[in-house]
């Protein structure tokens, strides 16, 4: 792990307003492409299509829609990537669970902390996991 980035607690906190801009922007463009909203858009789509009989527009509707899926799941890729370049381990898109690597009297920890978290409140070893975080 010698090229892995390490972070002080006052390094990790300082990144958490932009980790909370990123995680907003992933939950933005996800939403766009739920199966929810997706269905909603495309039922839309086809309604109108089909009460024209438009059946050519229809199919280009379609391939509209999953182009713009690909679009944005690149968008996704492109901030996870910037996330990971920061050094933070992201485990949970959902909650935001994420891991900042550190060290602690000489062992390798994670400081840890998830979206509805203001700061850092949490680390644990690097080998125990969520279930064994404890207090900062």
């Amino acid at each position: 792990m010698s090229d892995q980035q390490y972070f002080s607690l006052a390094e990790a906190n300082e990144l958490i307003p932009w980790l909370k801009d990123k995680l907003e922007e992933i939950y933005t463009l996800a939403f766009n492409v739920t199966p929810d909203s997706g269905s909603r858009i495309l039922k839309r789509g086809l309604t109108s299509e089909i009460h024209t009989n438009g059946t050519s527009k229809s199919v280009d509707h379609l391939s509209g829609l999953q182009k713009d899926k690909e679009k944005v799941e690149k968008e996704i890729e492109g901030i996870l990537v910037d996330i990971k370049e920061k050094g933070i381990i992201l485990r949970n898109i959902e909650n935001g669970l994420s891991d900042f690597p550190s060290v602690k009297e000489g062992e390798d920890i994670f400081y840890c902390w998830t979206a509805e978290e203001t700061q850092i409140q949490y680390w644990h070893y690097r080998y125990e996991g969520y279930s064994g975080r404890k207090p900062i």
